[in-house]
């Protein structure tokens, strides 16, 4: 380890623009990390916050919440606790703003409901609560809002805890209110009904309906493994990248070096302890890359609007960092098997 950081103490540039590449690389796969989970999160968040076990659909919805219909009777006491839920989708606007939203028409003591952070809970037909994403956006307590397609107006009567489903701010109302935009989902009529029952599986409901369990409903959301698996395909084409940059920078380098290392070997040296060398160089120069990048990274979070999803998971970080430097310690084995073959005679002259 002595002399590894003595030759980068000596070769700063050289070392640099390693620490450079990687800090860049670093800074890149940290972002793209805190995206990733800001919009898994944009898209779940909501149906977290039920903290379910299994959501009950018309088998011919493709389970797809707002396709689904089917009759309350149909599921009545089936489960220990169940919830209806309908589902429309809406353009809410008020004197200066508009943003596309999800109405939930829901139970008043449902459990699909979160939290309630400002205002009350509704109590009359046509009175909302709007999740917290909403007051973000600048909407109040006491706004009365037009909805598209149609002529009635709600009005905001509280803010719950942020639950943004399938990426859209939510709206919790009573089932007389959505009833007014959608009158097919009348009293004895449902969309979906959410169910918190562990044992959910050994429970019997009409063959035309399916129970889903909650993650896997979750997965087939719209879009949502399309940009899991488009933004972790670009997380794993960094590190190969990383590897890759860091084996041609040792590697060249290493070349440039062939008859120090004849010196060295004729002095004694072992091929093992100069591969500590070049492992420990590696290893310093990754380290000092990947903590200045999450430095980095965690202050561009400090500043980035909240319309950037973007959500910082510490033990992803902390994973991510750890395999940056993995690999890059893999990247540096081409320049291991380079000094192996290196003949002190013939490298000395």
């Amino acid at each position: 380890m002595f002399l590894a950081w003595n030759e980068i103490k000596r070769n700063k540039l050289k070392f640099g623009l390693i620490i450079g590449v990687l800090i860049m690389i670093s800074y890149l796969l940290f972002l793209l990390s805190g995206l990733a989970s800001g919009l898994m999160n944009m898209n779940r968040e909501g149906i977290d916050r039920w903290q379910a076990d299994a959501i009950i659909l018309n088998k011919d919805a493709n389970q797809t919440v707002q396709q689904s219909l089917f009759e309350k009777e149909d599921v009545k006491d089936v489960y220990d606790k169940q919830a209806t839920l309908k589902q429309a989708g809406v353009i809410v606007s008020n004197s200066d703003k508009e943003e596309n939203a999800l109405l939930f028409g829901v139970e008043k003591q449902s459990f699909l409901i979160p939290k309630i952070i400002e205002g009350k809970p509704f109590k009359a037909d046509n009175e909302v609560i709007a999740d917290e994403t909403l007051k973000e956006k600048g909407f109040k307590v006491g706004d009365t809002l037009s909805l598209s397609q149609s002529d009635e107006t709600v009005k905001i009567v509280g803010f719950s805890e942020s639950a943004k489903y399938n990426a859209s701010p939510v709206l919790f109302g009573n089932d007389a209110t959505i009833e007014k935009l959608n009158p097919s989902l009348n009293d004895e009529v449902t969309n979906a009904v959410v169910v918190k029952d562990k044992n959910w599986e050994k429970k019997t409901i009409e063959s035309d309906l399916e129970a889903i369990e909650i993650e896997s409903f979750i997965e087939n959301l719209p879009g949502y493994q399309a940009q899991n698996l488009t933004l972790n395909f670009m997380i794993s084409f960094l590190f190969v990248i990383s590897a890759t940059v860091i084996g041609i920078f040792l590697y060249v380098m290493t070349l440039q070096k062939t008859s120090l290392f004849g010196v060295l070997k004729a002095q004694g040296f072992t091929n093992g302890y100069l591969a500590k060398v070049v492992l420990s160089q590696t290893f310093i120069i990754s380290l000092i890359g990947t903590l200045i990048g999450l430095g980095l990274t965690l202050l561009t979070g400090a500043f980035l609007p909240s319309a950037v999803p973007i959500k910082f998971d510490t033990v992803t970080l902390i994973i991510y960092g750890v395999v940056l430097i993995v690999v890059s310690l893999i990247g540096s084995l081409f320049s291991i098997l380079t000094i192996r073959k290196v003949d002190p005679l013939k490298a000395i002259g």
